[in-house]
Formats: C-alpha cells, structure tokens, sequence
C-alpha cells in the first residue's frame, strides 16, 4: 500500500474526516486510478453528508476494479447512508458473492437486511458471519436484536451474553441485554443491564431509555421518570419515550401532565390529533399513537373525545383489528327495521359494562344479534333486549350492519353524564338446585384476585392474605366468587371461614344465580364487579392507586354502577390501607344485621 494511502487510512480510521478526505483527494489528482482511495473518498462524503458526490466516487472505484468486493462494500456502505436500501441490498449481496469469506462484508449485508425488515434473511446472514468468525461483537448484538423481532427471546439473551462476554465495555450489547432480559420479565437482570450501558454509555439515549423501561417494570416510576427525562434529553421528540414518560406520570396519577405528554407523543410521531370535539373522523385516519391519548381522556373523563378517539384501537392494537362480514359497518345511521350484529371485545368485564347499550339499540327498531365468548353466552340467552346470541366463532352472513360493543358509546353520543344507569339491565337468573344457597345470614361475595393473564393483574389483584382481617368480622358469611386462585391459594384459602364456590362458577350465568343471593361483593377490578353492578347488587371494589381508565379518578362512586362503592389505594401497592377503610365500612355494614335479632351464623364450612 502506498504511504500516501496508509496516511490517508489512519486519518479516516481516527475520525478526521477533513484530513481524510484531502489525503484522498491528493492521491487521486496524482493517480485517478487508484481504486481504494476513490472507494474510500466516497464513503468520506457519505459520511458527512455529500452522498451524490460519494456515490460517483464508489461507482468509479467499481468500474476500475470490477471483480472487488471490498470495493462494493464501500459502495454499499454509501448507499446505506443514502438511505438507498434496494440499491444497497443489491451491491452488497454481489460483494458477498465476490468476497464470501470476509466477515465485514456479511454484516453490512446482514445490516441492511434488517433495515429492509428481512429479518428471517437477517439472522441467517448474522450467522453467516459468526460462522467466519465467533468473536464478531455487534454481530452477535445485532442477531440478539433481529432474533428478539422473531421473539426467539432465549436465544437473543444467549448472543447478548456472548458479546459482553467478548467485550464487557461495549456499551451497545449491555443495551440489547437490558432489552432482552425485560422481555423475559427478568427485570432485575434488564435493570443491571441498564445501569451498566448507562455507566458505559452516558450520552446513550437507548442506554436510558432501556434502563427506564426495567425501572417501570419494578414500579419504580419515580427513578424511571429521571431515566426517560435524561433520554429525552439527548434524543429530544422521540415519540417511544415520551409515551413512557406519560405512562409513568399517569401510574403515579400526574394526569395533567400525563395527557400534555401523549398528545406531544402523537405530535412527535408525525400524526395528526384528531377528534377534539368527538366528530364523524375515519378511524382509518388515526395514527397508532392516539390510543393512550383515548385512555388518558377516558380516565379523566372526557368521554366524548375519548370514545370517538378509541377507535384508534383498531390501529394501535392488531388484536384488535376489524373482523370481516358482508356487510358495512355501523356509523350511528338509522337502524330501524335493520339487523346489527353486535361484536363483543376485549375482557368479560367489558362485555357486560357495555351491554347495557343495547336494550338502546332495541328501542331504535333494530333486530339485534350478540356474538359473545361461549362462557357468557348462557347468562344473555333469553334476554328481552337481543334476539340472537352467537358465539365466537359462529359463521354470521346475513345482517345489515355489525358493529364492537365499543363502538357503542361513541355512536350513541355518551357523556359522563348520560351513561345510563338503570339497574339491573341484566337478566336476573333464580337459583337452581346446585347454586341455592342457606337463607341465613349476611352474605358476602369475595374475589381478591384476577386473570393472571390481565396486562396489569398484579397491580389490581390482591393477595388473599389481606383479607385475612374482613374474614373474622362476626355476623358476616364470607363466599368464594375468585375463579382464578393464584399461586399458593389453594393451600390457604380452607384456613379461612370462606365457602368456596369455585367448582360453581362454570359459567357467567351460574356466577350471576350465586352473586344474586349476596347481600355484598366485595371483589377487585375484575368482571365480578361488572356483573354484580349490572344485576344492581350492592359491590365495593378495590382499586389500585392508578386504576384502569372507566372507574376515574377521586371518586367513591361510578357513573356506570349506581350501587358501586369504590375504595382506592392511597399509594401504589398500598392494600393496607384499603383493607382498614373496608374494615371499618364493614363493620358499619353488617352491625344493622346482628342488631335486629336474627340468629348469626358463626362458622360455615369450608372449603371445597
């Protein structure tokens, strides 16, 4: 190599690119056929910015070297920078061809393969580099990364491992562990992870950003709230981290500020907000970012903008996306004379709140046909308010329109102050032989714990153990109405004087016969609570500090259950508390019941 090209090199490798690109240019006036430094020259102006200029340079290194593949390399790395990926794609793939056996050149070509979303052809091209040789930190990153997109998470962790194990400074792999390690909800691990790419990497946004992520995932919003400031800070507008940022001002109830950030995060994300004063908008039109700001709205009650903008939903969520009939959906048209298919969505508790709009629908003329889970098929069997009910999965082809039961609320206008509150508008079921219960007594539907399957059921759901003190209240007959018995519930609960009810509840119609004999439910924020509200039983609910959007805030009662009572935590996890204002109203509300005279009932059986 020429000493004037060595010199060059070094400039270029020690990130003088002034230098570099002038030592480049001499040697190019002296000899304009030297391939490396016109090759080299190019990826110097790609560098800064100048990628027309560069990419003739490449094109000219390639026509006086053809058969080299590093000098496609080079090429493609310009094209790459100009965000040229086909062209890219193509050059590096007949570099590889070229040159098979140097590593470099399959991991630029890996790198645009992942740019390009060919994640499948990404990874093999990864390994194809590992392969030539094992000790290629960001290869082994960048797999972890790709196979993290395929959510092949254990073996991501092992190629994360891999390359801190081969170099403990790089800073890029702890981030990717942290990533990593928080998918397979080892928060502590992703936590480590993140304080390490931070400490290596202070100027790292990602470093921050990651380390806030395994900070929310321990309930610790405060510290995570310093993590995604600090990222901001170094990567200003990023639409992911101010969505973070408003999720952790919204878990510690900073409302205000929560509702600022998620609309700078649809901003930031290049979207429109739409939908400020609840108007005619197609859904199609939302970006996936306006569903938090649905959420927000809800919470604080702004029902008509956040109804109409919860349609974002069928963007946000893929879960969620629009099933297919043959006909069109409903957009608040006349239905009279006209069959609706009405699609449930979402939890049981959602499907029961949301039913009381269609005795509404009723009254409008419609014939109505509800497709539902086949576990809440039997309780709305017969009801007055449908004419069919289907179940998931049922071949539905005649109608006029369909719509989602969330739908509802949006089409039919629905304020804060027009939901409607008749109760009970679900059918109330007598007890038949396996469900009746002793007349005696005052009767106490308890349910402590949720789907473990629920996004957020650690937070609402409460440990069994803290229930402890409502069990010893005398004159109250304590009922197991809990499906869904967590880990080490079984051993504990025949401890209790609780009858357990759990081989009863088969169904929703079987839990509406038992919960209709109970004086009381007291439950957590799980679909008993909806079921009791909507058959008019008297429910308390117990409510995490920051609770889902429907029950609002700094309120004792709801707008959609006029016989709920609802009792709050006063800081996150903090049961302790609830459980001593529940105590108390308890007391009050059984002490009527020992003072008329009836005999009280002091133990029941327990157990199964």
């Amino acid at each position: 190599m020429p000493a004037a090209l060595s010199f060059a090199i070094a400039a270029h490798q020690r990130g003088d690119w002034k230098e570099a690109e002038r030592l480049y240019q001499e040697i190019l006036t002296q000899d304009p056929s030297q391939a490396d430094a016109a090759a080299l020259l190019g990826v110097v102006l790609g560098t800064r910015g100048a990628f027309e200029e560069g990419l003739a340079w490449g094109k000219h290194a390639i026509e006086l070297d053809p058969h080299s593949g590093i000098l496609r390399f080079h090429y493609g790395t310009v094209l790459m920078a100009a965000q040229r990926l086909p062209e890219a794609l193509e050059t590096l793939q007949k570099a590889v061809l070229l040159q098979p056996t140097l590593p470099q050149i399959s991991y630029n070509l890996a790198n645009a393969l992942r740019a390009a979303d060919r994640w499948d052809d990404a990874i093999a091209a990864y390994r194809e580099v590992l392969r030539l040789d094992p000790s290629f930190v960001p290869a082994h990153n960048n797999l972890a990364l790709s196979l993290v997109r395929r959510k092949d998470y254990e073996t991501a962790l092992s190629h994360a491992q891999q390359a801190i194990a081969l170099d403990p400074t790089y800073a890029e792999g702890w981030i990717t562990l942290c990533n990593v390690a928080e998918k397979l909800k080892q928060y502590d691990r992703a936590l480590e992870a993140g304080i390490h790419a931070c400490t290596l990497a202070p100027e790292s946004a990602y470093a921050w950003f990651g380390r806030g992520v395994a900070l929310n995932r321990l309930d610790r919003d405060v510290e995570a709230i310093t993590c995604y400031e600090r990222s901001l800070m170094l990567r200003p507008q990023d639409a992911d981290t101010l969505d973070n940022l408003a999720q952790s001002y919204q878990s510690l109830n900073r409302l205000e500020e929560a509702e600022a950030l998620f609309r700078q995060t649809v901003v930031a994300a290049g979207q429109v907000i739409l939908d400020e004063e609840g108007g005619e908008i197609d859904e199609t039109a939302y970006g996936n970012r306006e569903w938090h700001l649905a959420l927000i709205e809800l919470l604080r009650g702004k029902y008509t903008q956040g109804f109409a903008r919860y349609r974002a939903r069928v963007k946000a969520i893929p879960e969620l996306r629009r099933p297919s009939y043959p006909f069109p959906l409903w957009k608040g048209e006349s239905l009279q004379d006209k069959t609706i298919l009405v699609c449930d969505e979402q939890g049981f508790g959602d499907t029961l709140m949301l039913a009381r709009f269609l005795p509404v629908l009723k009254e409008r003329g419609a014939r109505l046909v509800f497709s539902v889970h086949p576990v809440l098929a039997p309780l709305f069997e017969g009801w007055q308010a449908v004419d069919q009910v289907v179940t998931h999965g049922t071949s539905v082809k005649t109608g006029d329109v369909f719509c989602s039961s969330f739908d509802l609320p949006h089409r039919l206008g629905v304020t804060l102050d027009t939901v409607p509150q008749q109760v009970p508008y679900l059918p109330l079921l007598p007890p038949d032989a396996a469900t009746r219960l002793p007349a005696e007594g005052f009767k106490i539907g308890v349910v402590w714990g949720g789907s473990p399957l629920h996004k957020s059921d650690a937070k609402r759901s409460v440990p069994l153990s803290v229930f402890a003190r409502l069990f010893e209240i005398r004159g109250a007959l304590f009922y197991n109405l809990n499906r869904d018995l967590k880990h080490g519930d079984a051993e504990i609960l025949p401890a209790y004087p609780v009858q357990n009810l759990l081989p009863l509840l088969t169904d929703f119609a079987q839990a509406a016969r038992l919960i209709g004999q109970m004086d009381l439910v007291l439950t957590c924020d799980t679909a008993t609570a909806h079921l009791a509200g909507a058959l008019g039983k008297k429910v308390w609910i117990l409510l995490p500090f920051a609770p889902d959007w429907r029950w609002l805030t700094d309120r004792a009662d709801s707008p959609w259950y006029p016989t709920a009572r609802l009792f709050r935590q006063p800081a996150p996890g903090d049961w302790g508390s609830v459980m001593t204002e529940v105590e108390e109203a308890l007391r009050q509300e059984v002490a009527p019941y020992l003072s008329c005279g009836k005999p009280v009932l002091s133990a029941i059986s327990r157990g199964p």
